[in-house]
């Protein structure tokens, strides 16, 4: 594991949002952009995952990437979610993280060091990608 890089932006109401202040809290950050089909497939399974295991202290950060505020929201009108939905409009976090695909997620464990790296859609809320969160909630 390694300690993950800063990240710090704005949400869809313009709230800034800070990784830092999560500290303490697993958290599964998840680069992706409304034109990507293989992000738009993972989004219902990421939004049962947190609503199942978000009273344990688990968090999702969405951050799209390259798109405007308006566009995100106008796509999550027709599929909303529970979690908070970052702004990445230059595409500074997603190079900064090292991502390079879409969706690009990493998975934090309460000291925020990257525990898991996943490249492409992913059914986040089967028994496995379950087990694995609920360790890292567990502290291992």
């Amino acid at each position: 594991p390694f300690p993950a890089p800063a990240l710090a932006l704005t949400d869809l109401a313009g709230r800034a949002v800070d990784l830092a202040a999560l500290r303490g809290e697993v958290v599964l950050v998840n680069f992706w952009a409304t034109w990507c089909p293989p992000c738009v497939e993972e989004i219902p399974s990421l939004n049962r995952l947190y609503e199942r295991l978000a009273p344990r202290g688990f968090q999702v950060l969405a951050v799209d990437v390259g798109e405007t505020r308006e566009q995100v929201e106008a796509f999550l009108r027709e599929r909303p979610v529970s979690f908070p939905v970052l702004l990445d409009a230059a595409g500074d976090a997603f190079k900064g993280w090292k991502a390079y695909a879409f969706p690009t997620s990493l998975l934090l464990d309460r000291q925020h060091r990257v525990r898991y790296a996943v490249y492409g859609a992913f059914e986040w809320d089967s028994a496995e990608v379950v087990e694995v969160v609920g360790r890292l909630l567990d502290g291992s």
